[in-house]
């Protein structure tokens, strides 16, 4: 078969290997000498002999199947693809002057066709080779394997085939390479990596631009401005603005937090970080389209129609998690008057406005009201604006446009030289020092699989699992493993909310153990800053529902009478079960099955008639009184459940994770879409999956099958 480089190839190249070998930048082995510098030398990992190899189709990684996913006619057998250095062919060549052969534990070794060997684009000190895999090889594991020209070898770089490990022990030379037989040091950050370029000078300016469209509209408020990962760079409260807001999303106060006051300020500080923490060079979204997703029907006031995909998102980021830090006060924020701030068309933070007294959702999507707190944050942003085709408003979810604002005609600021805050109006701010520039990233550039992306240094490098104690935990690399395995199907799956169309996901990727100790998050470049909490809460909540003892830890903690209800739907929650958060979530709304109006609610959620954004059920439940602690200044978790420590989440993305038909922990995936979320979570399980007959899709309840996961149509680009 002739294969070609194509575009898709290219940016699969660009995407993935490359980028390891660029970081690399051809250091030489250690030990390697002058003399064996240019020796026809195949590409392994930073930091062992294991070969930097993805499926030449696929673009997956180890371990290799047998059979190709894709029919080469009457041939599907897999291909591999490696990558070469020192390696010039000469006129005319081509990949019959090269031969291949692997070696087995068994010390048998296996010919290997090479199919293509050509210059990687843009790098012409390397050459991808496609190998086809013998006919005979079986489910093998490790093999060494090198690649021959005129009589010369290379050196034998490790590949597993059908499972990892076992094989030869790697050859008395071998060395990384390129790279260094030393692991790794940890990265040490970049500047302000990922938090923004956002000046003192560029903040004042959306400062006294919100304060002069506030004076002509004669409406005092609170304004906020974050950096991009949330961290506060002023706060400016104008002279008569409500000191205190009100959370209330219904008619009726409800329960759970409706009817709660808090600070304004705290409010304008969690709509400045949810335009930021939603946003992307690939798609911007506001408050107003955070409260779009996150309601009892989607669309919002549109009977007999499902939740909202990100139904439960508000109840993450907060200032309680152990994961993202500085969390959001009230979490991510459905109440419109929260914009994403944008130069140059890169998210760089979020303004957010609040000074109506009413911290809500809009519950009519369809009556396009234009709250002064939004025209406000729209006059705020003049300047700093998202690229008009990454808005919400130029992305479809199920068919359905999102909102992004209602704002036609935002007021101009005022006539240069524009006044600077407190004037026009006095006012005084509440941070110190008052305005500052965006803050260092807690994120530094990593390489997973292949994947760019970054890492925050308290969950890297990543590590083994502590529970279960034996040979079922999970160990370093099988973290490394299901993270690339993930990171790998996110690049070459269509994401569902990024613009231009065809672009590929971008998310968040966390693995946890049975006690939700986090062995390692990966986050994709450019995926969205929220993500990267809620991937840790949903590979937590697939472990902690999957869990023998997630109905104790319930009653312990309190929360008895949702495990009675959930009982009384054959529901044990005694590991019996493998819960996705998609099975969770389903059991999580306020009727169920979901999107059927007049149902009794799942039996984790409160009735309709108390059912609010601000409670929705155990979600609620297990946060509520650490929150409020935490908001009184006290350091806690967001949950008494050790399991649980920044809350759980309902919306799908998570596979709990098996080793030996044993529970061992969970993958989350947060970032682009639930649907793309899930089939991504699939692809890291791979190896580590349920066993088929507990995973939830075998469990009715009520007469209904609970789901599993869902993939979306065609879903690699």
């Amino acid at each position: 078969m002739k294969y070609t480089m194509t575009s898709r190839l290219v940016k699969i190249l660009s995407l993935c290997a490359l980028v390891l070998l660029v970081m690399c930048a051809l250091v030489r082995p250690k030990g390697a000498t002058a003399g064996t510098a240019q020796k026809l030398t195949l590409v392994s990992e930073e930091t062992s002999t294991r070969a930097v190899a993805i499926d030449s189709v696929t673009q997956q990684g180890e371990p290799f199947p047998l059979t190709s996913m894709v029919q080469w006619g009457a041939d599907n057998r897999t291909r591999i693809m490696l990558f070469l250095m020192n390696l010039s062919l000469e006129t005319g060549e081509g990949p019959g002057q090269l031969t291949a052969d692997a070696e087995d534990g068994a010390h048998r070794s296996y010919p290997l066709t090479v199919e293509y060997i050509g210059p990687v684009p843009d790098q012409p000190w390397a050459n991808s080779v496609v190998l086809r895999l013998n006919d005979e090889m079986g489910d093998v594991g490790d093999v060494l394997v090198r690649v021959s020209y005129h009589g010369t070898s290379s050196n034998r770089v490790r590949v597993g085939i059908g499972h990892l490990g076992g094989g030869p022990p790697d050859d008395p030379d071998a060395v990384p390479t390129p790279g260094s037989a030393v692991p790794l040091a940890t990265p040490t950050p970049g500047p302000n990596a990922t938090a923004g370029t956002l000046t003192t000078s560029e903040v004042q300016t959306i400062l006294t631009q919100a304060v002069s469209a506030a004076a002509q509209l004669n409406r005092p408020v609170t304004i906020a401005v974050t950096d991009r990962e949330g961290n506060v760079l002023s706060i400016f409260a104008m002279t008569g603005a409500p000191a205190s807001t009100q959370l209330r999303s219904v008619g009726t106060f409800g329960r759970g937090f409706e009817g709660t006051s808090v600070p304004a300020s705290i409010a304008a500080i969690s709509k400045a970080g949810t335009g930021a923490f939603f946003s992307t060079s690939g798609n911007a979204f506001t408050t107003r389209t955070a409260g779009f997703i996150i309601q009892e029907h989607f669309p919002p006031d549109i009977n007999f129609r499902p939740a909202g995909p990100l139904y439960g998102v508000q109840f993450s980021s907060l200032p309680c998690s152990d994961i993202k830090q500085p969390g959001l006060p009230l979490g991510l924020s459905g109440d419109p008057g929260g914009l994403p701030v944008y130069k140059n068309g890169v998210a760089v933070g979020g303004v957010g406005i609040e000074g109506d007294g009413l911290y809500t959702v809009d519950r009519d999507p369809k009556d396009l009201d234009q709250p002064f707190e939004e025209v406000i944050a729209a006059s705020a942003v003049r300047g700093f604006e998202a690229p008009s085709l990454i808005r919400g408003d130029n992305i479809l979810v199920d068919g359905i446009r999102l909102p992004y604002i209602n704002v036609t005609n935002a007021p101009a600021p005022a006539p240069a030289p524009a006044p600077a805050p407190p004037a026009p109006l006095p006012g005084s701010f509440l941070t110190t020092p008052a305005i500052r520039g965006a803050q260092t990233s807690a994120f530094v550039p990593a390489t997973v699989g292949g994947v760019s992306g970054e890492v925050d240094t308290r969950f890297f490098p990543f590590a083994g699992a502590s529970f279960p104690v034996g040979p079922n935990a999970l160990t370093a690399q099988d973290v490394q493993r299901i993270i690339a395995q993930a990171a790998q199907q996110a690049n070459i799956t269509r994401a569902a909310i990024r613009q231009p169309l065809g672009s590929n996901a971008r998310v968040s990727i966390a693995v946890v153990d049975t006690q939700g100790n986090v062995l390692g998050i990966f986050r994709m470049t450019d995926a969205p800053v929220f993500g990267f909490d809620v991937s840790a809460q949903k590979a937590r909540t697939a472990a902690f529902y999957s869990n023998q003892n997630a109905a104790s830890l319930l009653r312990g903690a309190g929360f008895g009478a949702y495990v009675d209800r959930a009982l009384a739907d054959g529901l044990k929650l005694d590991g019996a079960i493998a819960f996705t958060d998609r099975a969770g979530g389903f059991l999580h709304r306020p009727f169920f099955p979901d999107g059927i109006d007049e149902t009794p609610p799942g039996p984790f959620s409160t009735p309709i008639n108390e059912w609010s954004v601000f409670n929705d059920g155990l979600q609620l439940d297990l946060i509520k009184t650490n929150l409020v602690a935490t908001l009184g200044g006290a350091s806690v978790a967001c949950t008494s459940i050790p399991n649980l420590p920044n809350g759980l989440q309902i919306f799908p993305g998570s596979v709990p994770l098996y080793k030996n038909g044993a529970l061992v922990g969970g993958i989350g995936i947060s970032g682009d879409g639930v649907d793309q979320d899930d089939i991504i979570a699939a692809a890291g399980a791979v190896g580590y999956a349920p066993p088929v007959a507990i995973r939830s899709d075998q469990i009715f309840v009520r007469g209904v099958r609970l789901p599993f996961l869902k993939f979306p149509r065609s879903p690699n680009l």
